[in-house]
């Protein structure tokens, strides 16, 4: 079971190729739409309602999800064929039961499922036989489907990266050599054409029929938070995962303080282990390769993006309610729908002694005491932010759907690389305390 690589045109630019890897579920091998046909396994998965979207940072195409998609599918399948299993299991147990006096009935167990606990084994979830006709089993916020479904799967390169086009409403470099391009605004735009694309030609389904998880890392998590601002009246959004954020509101020059600023006190403003030539050259490694103004293959021009982001929490990511009017296969969906009334919001970030052990050993050459005193402990204050993304108004109000930021060990900026097996675990996870 894997992704089809897919070369796509959208309607508003026509003449750029966007180059996308998918897998849907249920797709027929006889489809037109697909350079080679599905395996006989996608096609003959159960068609789901969920879309996983995965949206990649400025220098990783999207390749660098292979690796997690892979262990998240046999994560999900090895789940699927043992709630395949327990299915049949329970009805074999139902259509035995007209012996049983109601009272044995009602202490019966269904093994529905299994949770990850946090040491990273599993334990099962059961529930009576009075509960199977609700939508899921729950433990711990966990909602276990009675079916578990492989979701549509969606990863691309935006314009101007990996192997798709440069974008055709970018300056000609022929004729204007600026390494300015396309916005924020203008990706988030695209992004929303492919997904009415996608879920039309492919999963015959309109957009808002889908619940739709975004799993993002470094700029894609600024980048899925303006499309929720700009799109979710259209759609439903109802879980993200954010793999180490870029920090959308910092110019990242300003997190380490100026030692030539008139105000600056030694005492005050400089870290253990860090004198101020560290700080004047940790500026000015900062200013060259990652300030707003400096350009960037893909030519995403990023100079706005800090008045588009200002804030960490907020604004607030909303979710339309389900009406529960959409047709599907899965007759638990509607209950899923109305119970997620909330977007989830899990974010994980870098280990902080391996990115300072990153930037010390790369080309930049920054103290690790530099790292650690000052872009570690913003990065962590921007983090604890996002997870305030979908809690409600007040203080009281929605705090059970805050989740404390989770370190990701061994892990530098690009999580999913260096450690896809947890990536999928993560995935898995969100997808289940959802309810798909």
């Amino acid at each position: 079971m894997k992704l089809q690589d897919i070369s796509l045109t959208l309607p508003h630019k026509p003449s750029a190729t966007l180059r996308i890897s998918a897998l849907f579920p249920g797709i027929s091998m006889s489809t037109s739409n697909f350079a080679d046909a599905l395996p006989d396994i996608v096609a003959a998965l159960a068609p789901s309602s969920t879309l996983l979207v995965f949206l990649n940072g400025l220098i990783l195409p999207r390749s660098s999800w292979s690796e997690a998609i892979s262990r998240f599918l046999r994560i999900r399948d090895k789940q699927r064929r043992r709630s395949s299993t327990s299915s049949s299991y329970s009805s074999f147990s139902s259509s035995s039961s007209s012996s049983t006096s109601p009272d044995t009935e009602s202490k019966a167990g269904t093994r529905t499922g299994t949770v990850p606990e946090k040491n990273g084994r599993h334990a099962y979830t059961s529930k009576s036989a009075a509960a199977a006709a609700g939508d899921s089993a729950c433990e711990n916020g966990i909602h276990v489907p009675e079916i578990m479904k492989i979701p549509n799967i969606l990863t691309y390169d935006r314009f101007g990266q990996g192997a798709s086009d440069p974008d055709p409403n970018d300056p000609d470099p022929a004729v204007d050599d600026t390494p300015y391009g396309h916005t924020p605004e203008d990706v988030v735009d695209d992004l929303h054409q492919l997904l009415l694309l996608v879920s039309r030609r492919f999963l015959s389904r309109g957009l808002k029929e889908l619940d739709v998880v975004m799993v993002a890392n470094s700029i894609g998590c600024p980048l899925a938070r303006l499309y929720n601002a700009r799109y979710h009246p259209d759609m439903r959004v109802v879980g993200y995962l954010f793999l180490d954020s870029m920090m959308a509101n910092s110019d990242f020059v300003s997190v380490f303080p100026d030692p030539d600023a008139p105000g600056f006190d030694p005492a005050k403003d400089l870290r253990e282990g860090v004198d101020e030539e560290a700080l004047r050259w940790t500026r000015k490694q900062f200013r060259e390769k990652f300030h707003p103004s400096v350009g960037n293959p893909e030519r995403l021009d990023r100079r706005g993006l800090r008045g588009l982001l200002p804030f960490s929490d907020k604004p607030k990511l909303r979710l339309q309610p389900g009406d529960g009017k959409e047709q599907d296969q899965d007759a638990t969906r509607e209950g899923a729908r109305k119970r997620i009334a909330m977007p989830r919001v899990i974010v994980i970030g870098h280990d902080w002694d391996v990115f300072a052990e990153h930037n010390e050993k790369g080309p930049m050459s920054i103290p690790k005491a530099v790292i650690n005193g000052y872009m570690n402990p913003a990065w962590q204050r921007y983090n604890e932010g996002l997870t305030r993304l979908a809690a409600g108004d007040s203080e009281s109000d929605g705090d059970e759907n805050v989740v404390p930021v989770k370190i990701a060990k061994g892990c530098g900026h690009f999580i999913q690389k260096d450690d896809p097996e947890m990536v999928a675990r993560e995935v898995d996870l969100l997808l289940r305390r959802l309810g798909l």
